[in-house]
């Protein structure tokens, strides 16, 4: 276990404030990131309009698994934002339209907010940012922290950005 500061400091280490990953950068880590989480059935721009809003997302892709052997599906929706530095509540409104309307019409479905893990500290430090991620993460939002050698945190809830992180090999 280590501490997120120390985890996000060595993430972001030599990275200075203009050295934002492109959404470029953020579909090829997503596409890492899902591939090695056994995500399959990855599909690029695929467009959502089952609810209320019609969505274009950059990576939808799907994990099958067996419990008890009963098959399920998980779908993961992204959502790019690399640089999340101020407070932009049309963004976030956005964000949160989303994902209260993939909550109600798309069934074991949830959005994630893929960003760069420059991103963390201001998330954190900024109340009026976090007040509205941890809303959203208590409705279903994953977000996603990438940085350029494509070392990923993934938090489905807010309180888990602030715990200890776990290491694996």
């Amino acid at each position: 276990m280590v501490s997120p500061r120390s985890y996000f400091a060595r993430m972001n280490e030599n990275r200075g404030d203009n050295s934002w990953l492109s959404e470029a950068q953020l579909l090829t880590g997503t596409e890492l990131f899902l591939k090695s989480n056994d995500y399959s059935k990855i599909e690029h721009d695929k467009i959502l309009n089952q609810g209320v809003k019609t969505f274009s997302s950059p990576i939808v892709a799907a994990k099958t698994t067996n419990n008890e052997s009963k098959e399920t599906t998980d779908i993961i929706v992204t959502m790019f934002k690399s640089k999340i530095k101020q407070y932009d509540l049309s963004f976030f409104g956005f964000v949160e339209s989303i994902t209260l309307d993939i909550l109600d019409n798309y069934e074991k479905t949830n959005l994630m907010l893929v960003t760069d893990s420059l991103s963390y500290f201001h998330i954190l430090k900024n109340e009026q940012i976090s007040v509205e991620i941890e809303n959203m993460m208590r409705d279903g939002l994953f977000v996603l922290l990438l940085n350029p050698r494509y070392t990923y945190a993934l938090f489905d809830r807010y309180e888990n950005m602030t715990k200890p992180i776990p290491l694996y090999d």
